[in-house]
């Protein structure tokens, strides 16, 4: 695809200007101001970018500009601004950008750090979990706090753990591990948990915590350094008998075979009871320690440390086991591990967080009208059918009042009453109707927040208008030049054809020479290479008797790097020329003159040649068709400045 770079695509930025009737202007053009703020910020920020000379010139590059903004407003008078594939392309591009924005904070940084520290070292703790619901009533949130500050007592006053679990936990897991749940690091348990278990001191009790399922006691049983993740396979033989030995001299066979070269997948394959992995040669997903359910093997796999490495065997609570490691990652920089963190906590609870300092930023930013009255309407005339899942909206007795709104954007009763009826299949059911209507319209309020202010981030945030009317006007100049310019001149085959002739002299291929170069380090082996190269044109026999001599073989220009400097082309075995402390021997086998090329073969300069007069010819046209004058004097002082 032949395209010619577009000066301003890759150049200019279109800076969104604020408060621009304080600023000087630079030019205008059809009488609308142009500011020198703007040329200035282009030129300062481009500047290091350009190679051309010229273009750092700034009488230059004052045209370039002009031409910059003449192409935008050619490109919005052809309407290629409301095309559907810019507006969709450049819409999801705002909302993307403004997402970053408006989530990329102080509250967000602190969170990434804070998950980069607590990466680096694993839990092992316990607890205890009284259940009570997100939206209970303050009399069942009480009676869970009182229930497990009676168990955090007992514990204090010097009774197991395990026993007070057993007796008060109401985890259904706790049966069966006394509420132990091992090893863990961040972003494994939900944050309110996983805050009291890296906050609370090795051996000692947290605090009551509460989570999404209710009222926590977190005892800490240790803490240690995180080692990554490691990529391994292994074969694996059940044994369930009494003593776990049947399968001991089996193992042990196969751990024999692999020490004499066996291969680890095919054996794996051929003899491993675990289905899921055998298949793939005993391959396991990358896991960190505490993922599995067996520190045995977890510690086995960890202690291997070079690639390929393979344990001994050894017997977990599944059977017999033999591990070979495949990959070891170990914990990057933060740098490293920024993306991968981003994520997680953009789908983690701590998103709430950053849900709320977003929401209190924006109510300090615009003025905000709120219905007080809206709440206790919807508590009055929602009845319990909601809790039923069978609520339905009459939008015609609904009052026609706003609950929020922000300048002309507002949301109203019936928009509300829409919400809960998308929302009613997602209730609590242990939250009480007012408490459920309570959040949801909270949360109703606060996405209308959020929504208002990513379409508005523009008027508040310099930086994001700049990049997206960066990125909307390059959309703009790369459709105005592929409409008018680019498909124009590829599409246009009699034009084309007709300009290779009028410029046919242009397009000369250069004399070529059919050469084998050869390069030895010592004149004593180019001597005995020139006789060589006499006899034979094999470059493969030749490159079999001389091993220290480079060669290369193919078509060369004149001045290809790759020949001798001085070089005349001869048919032939030339003499021994020096180059770069080395020795080369040239043979020439033909030389094919320059020559006229044919309208195929020079069809990619044609067209790129063809490209540069069209869109001459385009820019001369938008300069015949607005008027464009420059102060002379804003310019002048501008020259100074930048000379200074």
């Amino acid at each position: 695809m032949y395209k010619k770079i577009v000066w301003p695509f890759i150049f200019f930025i279109a800076f969104f200007s604020f408060a621009q009737n304080n600023k000087k202007v630079l030019l205008t053009i059809d009488g609308q101001p142009v500011y020198q703020e703007e040329f200035k910020r282009v030129f300062s920020k481009n500047l290091d970018l350009v190679e051309d000379p010229t273009a750092k010139d700034l009488d230059n590059y004052l045209q370039l500009f002009i031409d910059y903004k003449l192409k935008v407003l050619e490109a919005e008078a052809q309407g290629l601004d409301t095309v559907s594939s810019f507006v969709g392309e450049f819409n999801i591009y705002k909302r993307q950008l403004a997402d970053k924005y408006m989530r990329n904070s102080k509250i967000t940084q602190k969170l990434l750090k804070e998950a980069y520290a607590r990466l680096q070292q694993e839990v092992n703790a316990s607890h205890i979990l009284i259940n009570v619901a997100p939206g209970a009533n303050a009399a069942d949130t009480l009676k869970a706090y009182n229930k497990l500050q009676k168990a955090r007592k007992e514990i204090e006053s010097g009774k197991p753990f395990e026993s007070v679990a057993k007796r008060y936990s109401e985890d259904p897991s706790v049966e069966k591990n006394n509420g132990k749940l091992g090893w863990f690091s961040v972003f494994q348990m939900v944050y309110p948990f996983e805050n009291a278990a890296y906050q609370t001191p090795v051996g000692k009790l947290s605090k009551p915590v509460r989570s999404k399922f209710g009222y926590h006691l977190v005892k800490v049983n240790g803490k240690r350094d995180n080692l990554g993740s490691v990529e391994v396979a292994h074969i694996m033989l059940e044994d369930n008998s009494e003593n776990g030995t049947v399968k001991k001299n089996q193992i042990e066979e196969i751990y024999n075979k692999l020490q004499d070269g066996a291969d680890f997948h095919a054996l794996a394959k051929q003899f491993s009871d675990d289905k899921n992995t055998a298949i793939n040669g005993g391959r396991i997903r990358p896991f960190t320690r505490g993922a599995l359910n067996s520190e045995v093997f977890e510690g086995k796999a960890f202690d291997l440390k070079e690639k390929g490495a393979i344990s001994k065997p050894f017997k977990t609570q599944y059977g017999w086991h033999i591990v070979k490691l495949l990959d070891k990652t170990e914990i990057g920089s933060l740098e490293d591990e920024e993306k991968k963190l981003r994520f997680k906590i953009k789908n983690d609870s701590r998103s709430q967080l950053i849900n709320e300092k977003l929401v209190e930023k924006i109510r300090q930013t615009y003025s905000v009208q709120e219905n007080a009255k809206a709440l206790q309407y919807f508590q009055n005339n929602v009845g319990d059918e909601l809790m039923r899942g069978n609520y339905k909206a009459n939008l015609k007795q609904l009052p026609q009042k706003q609950i929020i709104a922000i300048e002309n954007t507002a949301k109203d009763y019936t928009d509300f009453a829409k919400y809960i009826e998308a929302r009613q299949k997602r209730l609590n059911p242990q939250a009480t109707k007012n408490v459920i209507l309570e959040n949801w319209l909270t949360d109703f309020k606060n996405g209308f927040l959020i929504e208002y202010h990513k379409k508005n981030l523009a008027k508040t945030n310099p930086e994001y208008a700049n990049i997206i009317e960066e990125y909307r006007n390059g959309l703009l100049l790369f459709d105005l030049m592929e409409k008018n310019v680019w498909k124009a001149a590829k599409k246009d085959s009699i034009a084309l054809k007709k300009y290779y002739k009028k410029h046919k002299e242009t397009y000369i291929a250069p004399k070529q020479i059919e050469a084998i170069v050869a390069t030895a380090n010592s004149k004593k082996t180019a001597k005995t290479l020139r006789k060589a190269l006499k006899k034979e044109e094999d470059v493969k026999k030749l490159i079999e008797a001389y091993s220290s001599v480079i060669f290369k073989e193919g078509s060369f220009q004149e001045k290809s790097p790759v020949l001798p400097k001085g070089f005349k082309a001869k048919k032939g075995v030339s003499k021994i020329y020096t180059k770069n402390g080395n020795y080369v021997v040239v043979k020439v086998k033909s030389i094919i003159p320059a020559q006229q090329e044919s309208f195929e073969d020079a069809k990619g300069q044609v067209i790129s040649a063809y490209q540069n007069k069209l869109e001459k010819e385009f820019l001369e046209g938008l300069r015949r068709k607005h008027s464009v004058k420059v102060n002379q004097e804003v310019f002048k002082n501008l020259k100074e400045n930048f000379a200074q």
